[in-house]
């Protein structure tokens, strides 16, 4: 059975990517990623297997609408496949049920910040590093990556406390 919850995640957050994010330019260096909340808010008590088909549509999807097939693919399933560690690190079964949606207000803004931060640098960095890579742009790559994880950071946490208003 298909939870609809995350249906109208993927669609909201896809479609908003899509035809908003991907058509504004904020500059050749900032490229925000908000279809990552995807990813980020999947609960910790998810199976691998759920976590990795959703990242591998979610980077799919942007990937077709971007004809970039395979850029954020994946990196989609690498910051997937290393979430769950990332996770383990930064909270304890106290802090985070496992059916509990990883949100700002669940898991605390700290703890959010440093989660998200690190899974959307990790993400960028390897987005930038397939698209991006020259050894004499090693330094165009790393300010790319740092303003766009920041730009992605803060439409996530604009993002999460609309979410905890609206509650």
């Amino acid at each position: 059975m298909i939870n609809f919850y995350y249906l109208k995640l993927f669609l909201t957050y896809i479609l908003i990517q899509i035809f908003v994010l991907n058509e504004v330019v904020f500059s050749s260096y900032i490229i925000p990623f908000l279809y990552l909340t995807i990813i980020l808010s999947i609960p910790k008590g998810k199976s691998v297997l759920f976590l990795m088909i959703i990242s591998f549509l979610t980077g799919l999807t942007i990937d077709i609408f971007e004809g970039q097939l395979g850029l954020h693919s994946t990196s989609c399933i690498i910051i997937a496949f290393l979430r769950p560690k990332i996770l383990s690190i930064l909270s304890n079964s106290k802090t985070l049920g496992n059916e509990e949606n990883i949100r700002l207000n669940n898991l605390g803004a700290l703890q959010f910040l440093v989660y998200s931060s690190t899974l959307i640098f990790l993400h960028s960095l390897i987005l930038f590093f397939i698209v991006d890579f020259e050894i004499g742009n090693i330094f165009n790559l790393i300010i790319k990556t740092i303003l766009s994880s920041l730009a992605t950071l803060l439409l996530i946490f604009v993002n999460e406390l609309y979410y905890i208003n609206k509650q």
